[in-house]
């Protein structure tokens, strides 16, 4: 009986022996796959604040880089998108971008001005007559120095997206040239330079953020306001505005950036992801703003409003009575040399 007693404890005594063997020749730090535990699956999160609805090219483009972003790294690299001005105004966003609270923005280059000045370059009236002078200058030197002025602020630049040009709409009565403009109160964004430009001609330049532009304009706050079609459809302003005219009397772009921080603290390959991203949409969201404007403008004939457009003369008329925006830009440092490489897309 000892002995049958002492072969059992032998024969476990070897089973247990087997197994720590076998647990000890597996390196914890692999799975079934061989792929390292906590470095090659580790996942990341980008959170993207901006302040347009998802259905907008603006909105369109975001979801975009989101999926593109996650289906290149296979889910390593999460995309959390917040619209709808959700995380605040477009200043708002801007401030917790800088801050480091949020990780992305796209946001129209009048907000951004309050740390670059240089971007009043975008609200200088019939700067471009095209999208494609617009998007070759942004592709090109110009977008190259707005970039390295953002990369002082500590924001990577990640390229620019179209909003298409913005038309002038009110309440009051048809704009036809600028002498109609005379005494409306106009709601513009956060940008000094647009302020100068509306006030150069009696209209107002009422600065109101654009979350709160519909109510504003429900209320008699403001008269009318300046917009893409994009934006004048997608928020229904045609609801509590009669007229539009289309002027195309500046062009609307946004600057698609990321907390360097935030970047950095990226694996080198998923860097390389949201670049290659950001790349494949900016190519996009130009041509799909474009088509869509075509969309945006028949549901705002659709809506009722009397509709009138600026020919060649009230262009030229409009552009002369608002020189002194660009006679204020020209007092900043590099608004020169910008204005100079603009030309040589405009030519």
């Amino acid at each position: 009986m000892f002995k049958k007693r002492n072969l059992l404890v032998l024969a476990i005594a070897m089973v247990l022996m087997l197994t720590l063997v076998a647990c000890g020749g597996e390196d914890p730090a692999e799975n079934d796959t061989g792929a390292e535990v906590g470095t090659d699956e580790e996942v990341y999160e980008l959170k993207f604040g901006h302040v347009v609805r998802p259905t907008t090219p603006k909105g369109l483009a975001a979801e975009e880089f989101k999926e593109i972003v996650e289906e290149k790294s296979n889910g390593r690299l999460q995309v959390t998108i917040y619209p709808d001005s959700q995380m605040g105004a477009d200043q708002e966003i801007n401030e917790q971008v800088l801050a480091g609270t949020l990780d992305m923005n796209a946001p129209f280059f009048s907000t951004v001005t309050s740390f670059v000045p240089e971007f009043e370059l975008f609200d200088l009236p019939y700067l471009f007559e095209t999208e494609e002078e617009a998007f070759n200058a942004l592709s090109g030197e110009v977008g190259e120095q707005l970039s390295s002025y953002l990369e002082e602020k500590n924001l990577k630049s990640l390229g620019y997206w179209s909003g298409g040009f913005k038309q002038l709409t009110n309440s009051v009565k048809p704009v036809k040239n600028v002498n109609d403009l005379d005494g409306l109160k106009i709601r513009v964004s956060q940008s000094p330079l647009l302020v100068t430009q509306f006030r150069a001609i009696n209209a107002g330049g009422i600065s109101v953020p654009f979350v709160d532009l519909y109510s504003s304009l429900q209320t008699g706050t403001v008269d009318g306001q300046e917009n893409p079609f994009a934006n004048i459809a997608s928020r229904k302003f045609y609801e509590v505005q009669d007229y539009m005219t289309i002027s195309d009397h500046g062009f609307m772009g946004y600057a698609f950036f990321i907390n360097n921080d935030k970047f950095e603290s990226l694996p080198e390959d998923l860097q390389s992801i949201v670049e290659e991203a950001s790349r494949e949409v900016m190519a996009r969201q130009w041509d799909i703003s474009k088509e869509k404007d075509a969309e945006y403008l028949q549901e705002i004939e659709d809506s009722g409003m009397t509709i009138d457009k600026f020919g060649p003369e009230e262009k030229r008329e409009f552009r002369e009575a608002t020189q002194p925006a660009y006679d204020e830009f020209l007092k900043q440092e590099n608004a020169a040399e910008l204005l100079e490489k603009v030309e040589k897309y405009t030519e």
